[in-house]
């Protein structure tokens, strides 16, 4: 079980690296993303897609498909929340999980030089003993 100790502490800093990495990338779009002019007016400061509304001339039936688009995006969009935030929550039970780990691997590690130290001390008070007996 004192395997899991460095198992779990790469298991974390991997996630930690990974997690930056990744806010890293989603900074560097967003970068991208706010230097072009016409990406730009599609989305606000903040990430969030900014809803454009131009007059057309057509009927409303163009009028029509575009709500629907629009509705189809939003869902899509949901979904795509859902996930991330199902993939967060996974995230924080396998922190949880990895941390409810490490402290099992230190309790462990604890006890083991609990009882390594008892031994070394057992068998020093013996062998002083046995000597102390003899020179007497």
């Amino acid at each position: 079980m004192v395997d899991l100790l460095p198992s779990a502490l790469s298991l974390s800093e991997r996630l930690e690296k990974q997690q930056t990495a990744n806010r890293g990338e989603l900074e560097k779009i967003r970068m991208k993303v706010e230097g072009c002019e016409k990406c730009s007016i599609l989305f606000s400061k903040e990430g969030r897609l900014k809803v454009l509304r131009t007059p057309k001339e057509g009927s409303e039936e163009d009028t029509d498909e575009e709500k629907e688009a629009l509705k189809n995006q939003l869902r899509e969009m949901e979904l795509e929340l859902a996930q991330t935030k199902l993939q967060l929550v996974e995230a924080e039970c396998k922190i949880q999980d990895l941390e409810h780990h490490l402290g099992l691997a230190l309790n462990e590690v604890q006890a083991a030089k609990k009882t390594w130290f008892n031994r070394t001390l057992t068998s020093i008070k013996t062998v002083t003993g046995a000597q102390g007996k003899e020179s007497v």
